[in-house]
């Protein structure tokens, strides 16, 4: 049985904030159980949400209807369907980040030999959008496929996203790894104290040994324009082939040219083409 996500928890309890449609969240959760890619029945999703059967069973019934998940018909369990893909898809296709920085990226890990990484924030991890692997000995193999989710502070990424985060937002990771974390919460803060003044001096974020593997990066924090969605930038590698003096003297520069780079394609790109909504008919 698939096990619920450990590193995306939701960041505080809204239980005192009158605007949280908990039906919605329930919603929102079931769908995200589905973030691997795996075969759900209710029974299973119960044991990963926590929720009721019956509250299960009118949720998924709703989002079969609506065209979010399907039935698949040997198995008579649940998958994420097209239509939900492919909004997430259309979405990326009209940002355009994740198609500027592809090329960028192949070039980038091509000189470095080491993997090369996209990520935005989930909760209380960070998700990989996009992964380039060096043709080399140094490539990375594990856990680093697009979709995992990886903590947010056990990682140069989730570091990097953290000190760029609007004040809100990081007061909300805050509490958020606080309560999830209670005994290490101390290590913690420390940790993101030091990521902070770490970025402060040079403008990234390093990471040696993260994942709890041997394997270590550093991270750029990059947004398009100053009213847009924060994502961070990775390159990480075996712990051996990058030490901490090689993060900071060549890595951790050549990565901050990189999204000079990204930025100034971005600004030099033609904007999104507005197009006819699209009407879904279940």
């Amino acid at each position: 049985m698939p096990r619920a996500p450990t590193t995306s928890a939701p960041a505080a309890s809204p239980a005192s904030d009158p605007n949280f449609v908990h039906s919605l969240a329930k919603g929102l959760e079931i769908l995200s159980a589905f973030s691997e890619g795996d075969l759900l029945g209710n029974q299973q999703l119960v044991a990963i949400t926590g929720f009721p059967k019956a509250t299960v069973s009118r949720l998924t019934s709703t989002l079969v209807h609506l065209g979010y998940l399907r039935v698949d018909p040997k198995t008579r369990k649940l998958i994420l369907s097209s239509r939900l893909l492919g909004m997430g898809a259309t979405v990326q296709r009209r940002i355009g980040l994740q198609r500027t920085a592809y090329s960028l990226m192949n070039a980038l890990s091509a000189e470095t030999g080491l993997t090369v990484m996209m990520e935005a924030r989930d909760r209380l991890g960070m998700v990989i959008l996009e992964v380039v692997r060096p043709p080399s000995e140094t490539r990375l193999v594990t856990n680093t496929d697009v979709g995992v989710v990886l903590p947010i502070a056990n990682t140069s990424s989730g570091l990097a996203y953290i000190v760029a985060a609007p004040v809100k937002e990081r007061t909300q990771i805050f509490q958020g790894l606080r309560k999830r974390f209670p005994e290490d919460w101390n290590t913690l803060r420390e940790r993101i104290e030091r990521a902070h003044l770490e970025y402060t001096r040079y403008g990234f974020v390093t990471s040696l040994r993260s994942w709890e593997r041997e394997v270590s990066g550093v991270s750029v924090p990059f947004a398009p324009t100053p009213h847009s969605s924060v994502y961070a930038f990775n390159i990480a590698g075996p712990t051996a082939q990058v030490p901490v003096t090689r993060l900071r003297k060549e890595l951790g520069p050549r990565l901050l040219r990189f999204c000079n780079e990204l930025r100034l394609e971005m600004r030099d790109a033609p904007g999104p083409r507005l197009s006819q909504p699209e009407i879904y008919e279940p």
